[in-house]
């Protein structure tokens, strides 16, 4: 994925994060995801699948669609 994407995805969830008051550690157990991997994909380090997307989406009770409405 291009590193622009990644940084604005990052952002898009970290502030999503941050609005819902979730830690890190509360967002990955609700996503199903690691709390690395969490982490990994907050700070773009990390390329993410649609599948943890759609994981994390839900976690937001959102879309994949509004998710990704950056």
């Amino acid at each position: 994925m291009d590193k622009a994407l990644l940084k604005k995805l990052a952002k898009r969830i970290k502030e999503l994060r941050e609005t819902h008051n979730f830690t890190q550690d509360e967002l990955s157990f609700k996503a199903g995801i690691g709390r690395s991997t969490l982490g990994n994909i907050e700070t773009a380090q990390n390329d993410v699948t649609f599948t943890k997307l759609n994981k994390i989406a839900k976690a937001f009770d959102l879309s994949l669609s509004e998710f990704l409405n950056f």
